[in-house]
Formats: structure tokens, C-alpha cells, sequence
């Protein structure tokens, strides 16, 4: 082998591990998603919003009424269901839909989810959450609906449960 064919092979093989460890960290964030028309706007969430357990209703100007929970209990390392669920003709509107996690103030990597379309018209995704070294428990479910009528963007506080039950 060549000298010249000995650094095309290095660089190739430099270029494809990069490239898989990209992958790796974050395949959701190499596609290309974009709305369907319009610009992402921001949508005001209720102060009385209580996503874990039941969950709230949420309502999107000229798209509809959202159901969004997660179970009343939610762990790190431990996978929970996110669901969302639009509401009468939401649904019909409705592209896709992704959760993006996030501690404020906090590196904690990405935690992004595409959430997927059921039979009965939810979306849903299973999530597990990284621990927090400092111990904190404050957290953002950055949700973001595509539709026909543009991109949404619904900001959710919620708190992860520091303490585990005693397992035996």
C-alpha cells in the first residue's frame, strides 16, 4: 500500500468514526425535520399545569386542545411514558411531535425523544432521564408540536422524584 493510499484510508476511517459517534449521541438531532409552514412560536402554559400524574390540557390558538402527562412519579434512570394527546380536530392537524428534556441552568446532554403516533391518535415515547450529581430535581419537557398551521413550542416545568422507594 502506498503512502497516498495509506491517507486516504486514515482519513476515511477518521471521517466514519466521527461521524458513527455523532450518530450515536444524537440521531435525532441530525434530521432535518422542519415545519410544515410558518415559524415556531411559543406557545404560554397555564401556572397550574401539573404534567405528572393526570396531566393538563393545554390549548394552542387556531390548532387545538392538548392533553400532555407523564406518571406521577418519575426517577432518574428509570423509563416513564410521555404522552401527548390531541384533542378533537388537533388531531387532524397534527405532524409530528418531539420532547426535548432539560435542567435549567444545567448541562445534563441531550435528551431529546420523537415521540411516536399510536393507533388511537396519542403520541408517545418511553423516557429515561440521566441522575443529577448536585441532586437537584428541576426540570423542562421542551415540547414541540409540528401541524399544518406551523411549529409550537410548550415549555413544562416538572420535578423529578429524588427519593426511591425502599425496593424488598
Amino acid at each position: 500500500m502506498s503512502m497516498k493510499q495509506a491517507k486516504w484510508l486514515v482519513a476515511t476511517l477518521l471521517i466514519l468514526g466521527v461521524m458513527t459517534y455523532l450518530w450515536g449521541r444524537a440521531p435525532s438531532k441530525l434530521s432535518t425535520d422542519v415545519p410544515v409552514t410558518g415559524t415556531l412560536t411559543q406557545v404560554e402554559t397555564p401556572d397550574d399545569c401539573q404534567l405528572k400524574g393526570e396531566g393538563c390540557t393545554i390549548t394552542i390558538d387556531d390548532l387545538g386542545d392538548f392533553r400532555v402527562a407523564m406518571p406521577a412519579t418519575v426517577a432518574p434512570l428509570k423509563k416513564f411514558d410521555f404522552t401527548v394527546e390531541p384533542l378533537g380536530e388537533a388531531a387532524r392537524s397534527v405532524g409530528s411531535v418531539r420532547v426535548d428534556f432539560e435542567m435549567v441552568d444545567m448541562d445534563m446532554g441531550i435528551n431529546a425523544y420523537r415521540l411516536e403516533r399510536l393507533a388511537d391518535g396519542h403520541y408517545q415515547a418511553t423516557v429515561i432521564l440521566p441522575v443529577c450529581t448536585t441532586d437537584r430535581s428541576d426540570w423542562l419537557a421542551n415540547l414541540t408540536i409540528h401541524s399544518t398551521e406551523g411549529a409550537y413550542l410548550l415549555r413544562l416545568p416538572f420535578a423529578v422524584d429524588r427519593s426511591r422507594p425502599s425496593e424488598g
